[in-house]
């Protein structure tokens, strides 16, 4: 063991300690990388990643260490923790089954593996695979070859009712109406004038002969634009749910967004997040822009190009958003998932060590106003576990 490589790991052990688990895991990687064979260091370091909820990373790590070492229970039990976090429940189970067979005393090992085994259990099982269709064999003919099995066939009776409407069908009939009338109008309604009604004369009306509106009686016709406009605005019906003055109440601005905002497509790049972004002016737009982009797809949209300035901007809108409505269960559930998904994002460990004093108390205003998280069964306890590890990675209890 290297003297360079144990300093790292005693620095590591320090900041893992004081909870500051970035900090660890860069001691634990130079102490890696200073003295590649020792499995303790991608060990201490997963158990970091597991802290950060960077659970790939910390899969990753144990692999390393069970290279290294393949009967390392520790490495078997943290490989088992990141697998459970990333609904790899087959390959967990094998895990903590392998480390009862080395440690059978390990208690912590026997309650992960019964907490997997229930949520397995709980997955409906596959539904039954189709019984296959047993088609007959080809019926040998006495020629020597094969031929098909001869179908069932049934004859389905037809009765004629009328045989006399058969004949008149064939047959033309005598009363035939004439070429010249095929083409002439044929008019179904009345042709009765009802007296109450003004007589309208047909054909083309002349000038002096145009009917004129009710409301507009014996007066001329509008000469402006003006008038004619007022003159359309009095003939309009009134009444309905809608008002000229868009004052009607059917339609209720959502909670949850502006009604006044444009519609958008949510971003699918970084490009044109910032694009957005950069264009609106409000924290209510911001938040109608970031409402629409699920917090999953933070680490593909940002990548390795978080930007601090970025981060602050977002955990501002963030704040401002969940303070407006503390209340709005919608808002909650968003606003949460930002803050579980934003650590997942590359580099986020970097880019959290440059947050001012006031962006860190923005960080625990939100997490004070989301409160614990409340879950019950297996799903419960494993969003409890990714809820805590990103508390300590924005480096809040």
């Amino acid at each position: 063991m290297s003297t360079k490589a144990q300093d790292e790991k005693d620095k590591g052990n320090e900041a893992f300690k004081a909870g500051d688990y970035p900090k660890a895991i860069g001691h634990y990687t130079a102490a890696f990388i200073a003295d590649p064979s020792n499995p303790t260091y991608p060990l201490n370091r997963a158990a970091a990643y597991l802290k950060l909820g960077k659970n790939e990373d910390a899969e990753r790590d144990c692999d390393t260490v069970l290279r290294l070492d393949s009967k390392s229970v520790k490495g078997l039990f943290r490989r088992g923790q990141a697998r459970v976090a990333l609904q790899k429940l087959k390959e967990a189970e094998q895990d903590f089954l392998q480390v009862l067979k080395l440690d059978s005393a390990n208690a912590a090992a026997k309650q992960e593996l019964q907490k997997v085994q229930d949520a397995l259990a709980a997955i409906p099982t596959k539904l039954k695979q189709r019984v296959p269709i047993d088609i007959p064999a080809p019926i040998p003919s006495s020629s020597g070859l094969t031929s098909a099995p001869s179908t069932k066939r049934r004859r389905v009776p037809i009765q004629i009712v009328d045989p006399n409407a058969v004949e008149s069908a064939r047959t033309p009939s005598s009363s035939v109406v004439a070429d010249d009338t095929l083409l002439k109008p044929v008019v179904s309604r009345p042709l009765k004038q009802d007296s109450t009604q003004p007589s309208i004369p047909i054909g083309p009306l002349k000038q002096s002969e145009a009917p004129r509106s009710p409301q507009s009686g014996s007066s001329s016709r509008p000469q402006t634009f003006r008038e004619a406009k007022a003159t359309r605005e009095d003939a309009r019906p009134r009444g309905g749910i809608f008002r000229a003055d868009g004052t009607h109440k059917l339609f209720t601005p959502s909670q949850n967004g502006n009604a006044d905002a444009p519609k958008r497509e949510p971003p699918q790049t970084l490009v044109a997040f910032m694009r957005i972004w950069n264009t609106l002016t409000t924290e209510e737009e911001r938040w109608d822009v970031l409402r629409q982009i699920p917090a999953s797809r933070l680490p593909v949209l940002f990548k390795t190009s978080l930007d601090p300035s970025i981060l602050a901007a977002i955990l501002h809108s963030l704040r401002v958003a969940l303070e407006a409505a503390p209340e709005d269960s919608e808002r909650l559930r968003v606003v949460r998932a930002y803050m579980v998904n934003l650590p997942r994002v590359p580099r986020f460990g970097t880019v959290s060590l440059m947050m001012s004093t006031v962006e860190r108390q923005d960080v625990q205003t939100v997490w004070d106003v989301l409160g614990r998280y409340h879950g019950e069964g297996v799903e419960g306890e494993m969003e409890k576990r990714k809820e805590e590890g990103s508390r300590a990675a924005w480096g809040c209890s």
